[in-house]
This record gives C-alpha cells, structure tokens and sequence, in this order.
C-alpha cells in the first residue's frame, strides 16, 4: 500500500530475565517501545500450558504454580550442547526458546507501535563466546527476524550514553551486571569513533546468584524449624525464588525485609536487613570488583584517564554496587541513562548506523531500510550517525591446535589474542608434523589455555592437495581473517609451491540449518500470548 509506514529500525536487548526493544524515531532518536501490558520490559520467562505458550508477566506469574513448565533464565543455556526441554512431545532448545520470546517481544512492538520490525540488531553479553553469539543469532533466525548484527552489551549501552555526546573526547567504563551475565568493558569515545579498548567478565554471574544466596539463607532457617528443606519442593522453590528475588529489590530502597517461606503446610518468617544482605553477597560482589582492576590493566590505563561509569543492569541498582564503584573508581556513576533500557537502545541506534553505511550492491535490504530512515529523519542526525565508527575486541582468544616439538604434545596456541580489535589478520608459520605430508587439519579453538582440553573447539577445516615429497616440518604459514561480524577464515600457503587453500569457518551452536529451519516453521505457527 502507498501509504503504508515504512518498517522499524530495532535494537533488541535479549536478556536473562528481562527483555526490551527499541526503535529509531522521526527525530532519529532511539525509544523503547513497551509491551501489550504496557510496560518497557518483558519478562524473559516461556510457560508451556498446553496447547498454548506465553511468554512474559503471565508466565513469571505462573511460575508458582507451575514449575516444572515454566522456562526462566534460557540465556544462561545457549550454545549449551545438549540442554533440551520437552513439552507436549516436541523438544525445545535454548535457540527455540529464546525465539519465542523474540516472537512475542516483537508482535508486542508492531501491535503497540503499528509498523512492521525491520531488520534488528541482538545484544549480546561482552563476555559470550562464537558459540553463544552464533546461538543468539539462530534465536532470531528461527523467530523469523532479519538479523544484521549481534552487538555486545556494553558497546550498545555506551551508544546510548554517547550519542548526544559524539564530538567530544572521553573514556568510559561500563559495568554490566544483569540477571544472569557480568562483564566490564572499557570503551573511548572520540569524535564519532566509538572503540572498545578491553573488555572481560563472567557468563554465569549475576542477579540470579544473588538470589540463590537468600533462597539458601531462608531454606536453611525453615530446614532447622521444621526438618524439611523447600529447595526439595519444585512449587515451594519457585514460590521462595520469587521472594528472594522481590526481597533483593525491595533492599535497594528498604532497611528490612520479611520473607515468608511455605512448604507442606509449615510456614517460616525471616527477616533480612540490607547488611545481611550484603554480608551473604560480598564474595559475589567481591568477583566483580577483580574484574574492574583486570579490564583496567588490559586496557594499559589508570582510574585517572577513565571519565565516565555507566551501570548497566538492574543488578546495578543495589547500593553496595553502587558503593562499590566509587570506592574503587573514585567516580560517580553515570544516572543519566536507564540501567534496564539503555542496551536495547543503543542496539538500535547502531541498527541506524548499519543501514545508512550499507551499500545496496552488498546488502541491498539493509540499504532500503537506510534509504527509508533517511527519508523519515532529520538531516543532522543522519549525517551523525552516518560518521558513527564502532570498533569492538574479540572477548576470547582464537588460536590453532598444533604439536609441539620438545614433547610432541598436542597445544593451543593463540593466533588472535584476547581485547585484540577487531577486524583483525594474522599470519604465522607451522611445520607439518610428518613427511610426505599432503594435507593439514587445522582444528579451531577458544580459549585462553595453552591445553587444547581447556579451550572450546568452535571449528575445522582441511587444507589438501599439498605437494608431496617434502620432509616433516615443512613450512605452512596460516593467515587468521577475523571480521566485524565473526566470520572466521583461514588460508594455509605452502612456502615451498605457492599453492594455497582457503576456508571460512562456520560457526556453530549445535542446530544445522536443516534443525534451523524446521524450529522457525514451528515457531510460526506457535502463537505466544
């Protein structure tokens, strides 16, 4: 139709325990588009009840009641070989379920908002590996979303800082610590050049711990009351889940709290005070202090060259979080921008620099939405983001396994290092392991270990068709191609002939393409309430 609005340029925050989506307006502004219920975030929680799925506040709601139906935390489960859950005889993997929250997440933004969801760029935590990322990206695949990009959390939350501030020069911190993931990243912004300099953390870190710590304190007071323990009971769990977690928030604000745990008709009262809190938590909260001092030696800085603290997170609203980092920073943070919604749009923000830097003759349905964005915001602001340069490292060492030669033992050894920015080419020579050796198996991992069997093998490929006839040790050099986007590519070229052989390693989170697209035909056809 003529008339009809052109589609949205979206950021989509795919969080833990909370989701949000985001779009780029008339004035070239990022604004996050609330949910059927009318609220900004989404809980990120499946209820399989059924023939029916829901997703969101009726979900979490339901969780009490039922338990063993409820899906809560997937994002701690993706890239996780083997994590399956069966509902109604059909399996559902991480990828499957985070696609349902995708779906509703987006038919709630195009029912509220009226226009269709464009392309989409994901979020991811800066902490993920190729595998959780590829996994991510399939999530969107099988919702049936054009996925352009995945964007690590931070870089997306600094975007949302640093839009209106583009021109100046500052370095910032960003601490994330959400539901389920933490990381810390450094990030300076100059000009319009927004480059990550060093970036670590952990992917099982964060309020869900938190909330573990109180859920013990309260079983292990109700255990010694009445010789039975609710982490036993699946409904009892879930119900004392909820609590600590309404507990948590409540302590942000409150001195004291009372907890009221019920398991089989006996019933326990616990009182919890924000020290007691704090005093349960300090290791955890302890963790995340290292990081901030390892994040700022990688980046080769001092707290004085560090201008700006952003919190990312809900997590981030606990005053001992708060606490915390200015102690260790002797800075302030950042409270100009909202902890809960800030990545998802900054991700759509970088969305908008995507489409109006792509070319047509590469990406010709990017550069339509590009054109259309052009069309609809102010110039000003298009030529902005049109200068916007983002910069990011990749989070994990990338190297080879080869042999070597003192001890003839198997290793690792790292071709494309940790905070190296990316896009990123190196070339290093290896000696062939026998003689007369015509092809090499280059086998691809991650990881920081020198041990192959600490590191994750993410791919493999096979250079043939080598000349014969030449002696063990044999000169190859390898050439690592890393991009923006994760692709991989390897060249091997034997010194000796010239000959050459290239493949592109594809990533892989445990579904094939065939399993990709029998989900998002399932997927299509589930309506999430």
């Amino acid at each position: 139709m003529a008339d009809e609005k052109p589609a949205m340029t979206c950021g989509i925050d795919l969080g833990t325990t909370n989701s949000a989506i985001a779009y780029i307006d008339e004035h070239g502004k990022s604004q996050v588009i609330p949910n059927s219920d009318n609220e900004r975030i989404t809980p990120s929680v499946v209820l399989f009840e059924d023939s029916e799925v829901i997703v969101g506040k009726i979900a979490k709601n339901s969780a009490v009641a039922s338990p063993d139906r409820v899906i809560q935390f997937v994002k701690r489960h993706m890239g996780e070989e083997g994590w399956v859950k069966s509902f109604g005889g059909k399996d559902y993997t991480p990828e499957t379920i985070s696609a349902l929250i995708l779906k509703r997440i987006v038919q709630d933004a195009e029912k509220v908002s009226g226009r269709k969801v464009g392309s989409v760029v994901i979020t991811v935590p800066a902490y993920f590996n190729e595998v959780e990322r590829k996994a991510t990206q399939d999530a969107g695949t099988i919702a049936g979303l054009n996925v352009v990009s995945i964007l690590n959390e931070p870089t997306a939350a600094a975007l949302a800082y640093g839009m209106d501030k583009l021109g100046e020069k500052r370095r910032v911190l960003v601490y994330d610590l959400g539901g389920g993931t933490f990381d810390v990243t450094i990030i300076e912004i100059d000009g319009t050049k927004i480059d990550v300099l060093a970036t670590d953390g952990e992917r099982r870190l964060g309020g869900v711990d938190w909330d573990d710590e109180i859920i013990n304190l309260v079983a292990e007071k109700f255990k010694s009351e009445h010789g039975l323990d609710p982490r036993d009971d699946l409904e009892a769990r879930q119900d004392l889940r909820n609590k600590a977690e309404d507990a948590k928030i409540s302590l942000s604000k409150l001195d004291k709290v009372r907890i009221l745990c019920q398991c089989q008709g006996k019933t326990t009262k616990v009182e919890l005070t924000r020290d007691e809190l704090e005093k349960i938590t300090k290791g955890l909260l302890d963790q995340t202090e290292t990081y901030l001092g390892v994040v700022l030696q990688k980046a080769k800085l001092t707290w004085k060259d560090i201008g700006t603290v952003l919190l990312v997170g809900g997590m981030t609203r606990m005053p001992a979080v708060r606490s915390m980092i200015e102690r260790v920073t002797g800075l302030k943070p950042e409270t100009g921008i909202n902890p809960d919604e800030c990545v998802a749009m900054g991700a759509a923000y970088y969305n908008a620099v995507l489409a109006l830097q792509a070319k047509p003759s590469e990406e010709p349905e990017l550069a339509l939405q590009g054109q259309e964005l052009k069309a609809s915001i102010e110039e000003e602001v298009m030529i902005l983001l049109q200068g916007v340069e983002v910069t990011n490292v990749n989070s994990h060492s990338l190297g080879i396994i080869g042999i070597r030669r003192s001890d003839m033992k198997l290793v690792a050894h790292k071709m494309i290092p940790k905070n190296t920015p990316i896009p990123a080419e190196i070339t290093k020579p290896f000696g062939t392991e026998k003689a007369n050796q015509v092809s090499v198996q280059i086998r691809i991992v991650e990881g920081e270990s020198d041990n192959p069997e600490d590191c994750t093998e993410i791919g493999c490929c096979e250079i043939m068709d080598l000349p014969g006839g030449r002696p063990a040790g044999s000169l190859i050099d390898v050439t690592y191609s890393y991009t923006v986007d994760g692709r991989l590519s390897v060249t091997g070229k034997d010194r000796t002939s010239g000959k050459e052989a290239r493949v592109e390693i594809v990533r892989s989170s445990g579904m094939d393409d065939k399993e990709i697209a029998a989900a998002q035909k399932d997927v299509v056809k589930i309506d999430v309430g």
